[in-house]
């Protein structure tokens, strides 16, 4: 992942391309080549359909661009790019013909409910040998209403996938053969179209917009940043300067700070609801739970309590006759900084004089409050924080109708954390849990299934004997 502003060392970035199937020459003219000439990198990516060329200023990235091998002429700017490791080799049908059993393709177990992608949502019953030509094949067997089977060859696994839902019962099957499947197909198509014009819409309007251009104080500005006790991270002094720019901009801001838990998004906000409130604008910061609320209120507090900022907190926390209290004084704008929940959204909740909006893991709120949080988009500017980006949200600060900052960088003394993917191993499993219980430190073990949780729980309690 490569971004505009990023820190960078193309030694280091050199080596990782190797390690990712790339070969390093004099020009990057074919897809999984690459190469280097002073301040700039060209690498012909394999998810790209022309090479981009990553530009540096001072050891950080100035600029990133897909450009025209044969003229060199910039095509499309981009502010972050993803490259994929490149294969030389792909992978061959032929796999589907061989003798690997079935059960090394699926991820389901017989009872669990599928979507096939002709047919519709039916109940995975297991795997069954069918006889053909004198020679048998292993079929996937759903039923679908009325007992109806269908039996799934290898080569249409890839139609087959898990079917996952937010609600707890069972989902209605579909029956084979009915047209039902294709009208909701195309129904959930149409309403895909709708969002995406209505999300273009509000992009377009933001854009024709003249938003608030907060006024620079660079005084008091410094003097509430010195008060913040940690030393600012080189991703995290970048997201500021970023937002702050923004915010002394005539045109609406709409940012996503994306970043781990501890690595300083709190911060960015506090500094933006800052200079919200030096200019006589209210700022709003909403979040999806009444204990983050809290948590947020008290952070916020604490970081303003040498300067003249009224802050208030609207959740459930607060009693009827104090909601109404905060609520009247929101209005009347003797509230300059205002943190709750979706109670926000209500009807009754007015500003007098809105001019931030800070949201705190937007993914996690209802359909209904989303649908607000639409419209909030045209009334102030927008900062959102999230350590896990929905793919939407995602998509929007790829393709540029979002900005978005990413902190990267951990905090002084806090390590990086690192993922890996491995296959279920217990004695793995055992070191892992023995060497963080020996640094005082605790572990969360998350299982998908509830089916057998009692079962792994048995497993890793015969594991670690010794843990509480």
């Amino acid at each position: 992942e490569l971004f505009v502003g990023q820190s960078l060392d193309f030694q280091h970035l050199a080596k990782k391309l190797v390690e990712f199937g790339y070969t390093r020459l004099s020009k990057a003219a074919k897809e999984g080549e690459f190469a280097q000439q002073g301040a700039t990198l060209d690498v012909f990516p394999a998810n790209f359909e022309t090479p981009i060329r990553v530009s540096l200023d001072d050891r950080s990235i100035e600029a990133i661009f897909n450009f025209d091998p044969l003229s060199g002429q910039i095509i499309t700017q981009h502010k972050i790019v993803i490259i994929l490791p490149y294969k030389r080799s792909r992978i061959s049908m032929d796999i589907f013909n061989a003798d690997t059993p079935i059960e090394g393709f699926v991820d389901i177990e017989a009872g669990d409910y599928v979507v096939h992608n002709q047919h519709g949502i039916g109940k995975y019953l297991g795997i069954e040998k069918i006889f053909r030509n004198k020679e048998s094949a292993d079929h996937l067997v759903i039923e679908y209403d009325g007992g109806d089977k269908l039996f799934v060859p290898k080569h249409d696994i890839r139609l087959v996938q898990k079917y996952v839902s937010f609600y707890k019962r069972p989902p209605r099957l579909y029956r084979l053969g009915s047209k039902e499947w294709q009208r909701t197909k195309l129904a959930i198509q149409q309403k895909l179209e709708r969002v995406a014009a209505e999300l273009l819409r509000i992009q377009a309007l933001r854009a024709s917009l003249q938003g608030h251009a907060f006024k620079a104080d660079p005084e008091l500005e410094k003097e509430f940043a010195v008060k913040f006790p940690f030393e600012e991270t080189p991703d995290q002094a970048k997201a500021i300067e970023a937002v702050i720019k923004d915010m002394e901009s005539t045109q609406p801001m709409d940012r996503l700070i994306c970043a781990d838990v501890g690595y300083g998004k709190t911060e960015v906000a506090l500094r933006a609801a800052f200079k919200a409130a030096l200019d006589g604008k209210q700022a709003a910061v909403l979040v999806p739970t009444t204990i983050l609320a809290e948590q947020h209120f008290y952070n916020f507090k604490k970081r303003f309590s040498e300067f003249p900022v009224t802050i208030q907190m609207l959740s459930r926390f607060r009693s009827p006759q104090e909601q109404k209290a905060i609520v009247a004084d929101l209005r009347e704008g003797k509230v300059d900084i205002i943190i709750g929940t979706h109670r926000l959204l209500s009807k009754d909740v007015g500003f007098k004089d809105l001019g931030l909006i800070i949201i705190d893991e937007e993914q996690r709120f209802g359909v209904k409050a989303k649908e607000k949080l639409k419209h909030f988009r045209l009334l102030a500017d927008v900062l959102t924080l999230t350590a896990t980006p929905i793919p939407r949200t995602l998509h929007m600060a790829l393709t540029g109708a979002r900005d978005m900052s990413v902190i990267m960088t951990p905090p002084s003394r806090r390590l990086s954390i690192h993922t890996r993917v491995i296959d279920f191993d217990e004695e793995v499993l055992q070191e892992a849990i023995r060497l963080e219980l020996e640094r005082q430190g605790q572990v969360f073990f998350l299982h998908n299934r509830v089916e057998d949780i009692e079962r792994m729980g048995t497993i890793v309690t015969d594991l670690a004997p010794e843990a509480r």
